[in-house]
């Protein structure tokens, strides 16, 4: 998508109207938009709030009725300290689809989503049509697998050390302490300070100039934009708990992929793994081959690339989402 690094994170998208679902202790903040055919949920990956998708929701709302809520934690959503796991923020959305959108739903996620996408066909399977799983970390974010993936684990920890300090959250700060693994080096790769500099020194203009665009500094791509925004507007106890296993508490990836009987889309976005810092990215060769013996209606495909495909190859993952329904249509295997 040759504009998406022009889309705003600002604003809702045309079409959306921005709503509240209030379920026991929680307020889910969502967005919906236009009933143009079967309902469609997306859920955000962790860190991530209902704007991730906004490169997206203009082409899926042609042909669904597209909703994005924030997961607890996230966004305008209630925060629960103390209170996430998969099976929490499963329950919540099992309420969502069954008391909002009251009717069986195509079901997409990113990361910890697209966990949250395949709980949802495994424990609510009268209302899940079928899942879009994103790029799920289905087994590298259960404890205590994710203590032994350094790479994925320091990722939280620099998250909950620098954006869970009092205050005003320094995001230049944390992409100071976030690095990438090099080939055939021990130590991350970070970005240079000079480069640090110019992007903190971008947002302090342009929030001087547009106030009310925040985030929308000129010339950075989508994903970057709207991941300051969400780093700002999130409950660090959700990556703690990731780390210290209540997340995965209850949970089973074997047992719940098991379970899981409507067709099954897997996006796998570019992993590998680095002699020090272990997995780089969701799912390993060996996970993949995990997912695919136990998951009994499965297509699987891979898009090279970002772990957040749908923010990056916006294209891809409409093409790839559409040509699946699709087909599940041209089979009779979706309601007329």
């Amino acid at each position: 998508m040759s504009i998406f690094h022009k889309i705003e994170v600002s604003g809702i998208t045309e079409g959306f109207t921005e709503l509240g679902f209030t379920a026991g202790d929680v307020t889910l903040n969502y967005v919906e938009g236009p009933n143009n055919g079967f309902p469609l949920l997306l859920i955000p990956g962790q860190m991530e709030s209902w704007q991730g998708y906004k490169c997206v929701l203009p082409e899926l709302s042609r042909r669904f009725h597209v909703f994005v809520p924030d997961l607890r934690g996230h966004g305008k959503s209630t925060w629960t300290p103390g209170h996430y796991s998969y099976n929490i923020c499963g329950n919540d959305l099992k309420d969502f689809i069954q008391k909002v959108i009251k009717q069986p739903t195509l079901v997409a996620g990113l990361s910890s989503g697209g966990v949250l996408s395949i709980w949802l066909g495994a424990n609510a399977p009268d209302n899940v049509l079928a899942i879009i799983a994103e790029d799920p970390p289905i087994f590298s974010s259960i404890s205590p697998r994710i203590q032994s993936e350094k790479f994925m684990s320091n990722s939280f920890k620099v998250a909950i050390d620098v954006l869970g300090k009092p205050g005003e959250r320094d995001i230049t700060e944390y992409l100071s302490k976030m690095g990438i693994p090099a080939e055939g080096k021990a130590e991350l790769l970070m970005i240079p300070p000079f480069i640090l500099s110019l992007i903190s020194f971008m947002y302090r203009l342009n929030r001087a100039v547009r106030p009310n665009h925040p985030y929308d500094v000129p010339f950075l791509p989508f994903n970057i934009r709207a991941g300051s925004k969400f780093l700002s507007e999130y409950d660090v106890d959700f990556s703690c708990a990731t780390i210290d296993g209540r997340l995965s508490e209850g949970f089973s990836p074997d047992e719940t992929l098991k379970r899981v009987k409507c067709p099954m889309l897997l996006l796998r976005a570019d992993a590998y793994r680095h002699a020090t810092w272990g997995l780089v990215g969701a799912i390993d060769d060996q996970d993949l081959e995990c997912i695919i013996s136990l998951v009994a209606d499965l297509k699987y495909v891979q898009i090279p690339g970002r772990h957040e495909i749908h923010m990056t190859t916006p294209d891809r993952y409409i093409e790839e989402l559409t040509r699946f329904i699709d087909d599940l249509k041209a089979k009779g295997r979706l309601p007329h």
